[in-house]
């Protein structure tokens, strides 16, 4: 059993500069989870590229959870993928966006592809958090940018 979820929102923004938004990872705590209290910082100065890391500290259940994540594909302003590695696991997440209604479709694609056996079981368990949490984060992505983010 392995974890997999699409969570999807539309924007009413530009997709370039929807992708340019979302493909900078630093800047993914302003509109992340408000319980992750994520920040992070890139390794290097420089736009967003393949290969690109940024280290990220941030909360899980209510403990510090620091990870690094790597951009794994770019391909602007249609897609950008990156590896979430923390000390337990490793999420691939998957940014697509298309045109749809004058504004964006964005679509995020989570999936675990290294944890604990007993991670898909747990995620299970916690499924409405896990959906509130990420579900809260494409909104808060929305609010941003229709505001001017």
């Amino acid at each position: 059993m392995a974890y997999s979820a699409v969570y999807v929102v539309d924007v009413k923004a530009p997709q370039a500069s929807v992708f340019d938004y979302v493909a900078d990872v630093s800047r993914h705590g302003e509109w992340g989870s408000a319980d992750d209290h994520m920040k992070a910082t890139g390794e290097k100065p420089g736009p967003p590229a393949m290969g690109s890391r940024y280290k990220a500290d941030g909360m899980l259940n209510g403990k510090p959870n620091p990870s690094t994540v790597t951009i794994t594909a770019i391909d602007a302003p249609r897609r950008v993928a990156f590896d979430a590695e923390d000390s337990n696991s490793v999420f691939h997440h998957e940014f697509v966006f298309s045109a749809a209604n004058g504004g964006t479709h964005v679509e995020r694609h989570v999936t675990m592809t290294r944890g604990p056996f007993y991670f898909p079981l747990v995620l299970a368990i916690f499924k409405g958090t896990v959906q509130k949490n990420y579900n809260g984060a494409m909104s808060n992505l929305k609010t941003k940018l229709e505001s001017g983010g």
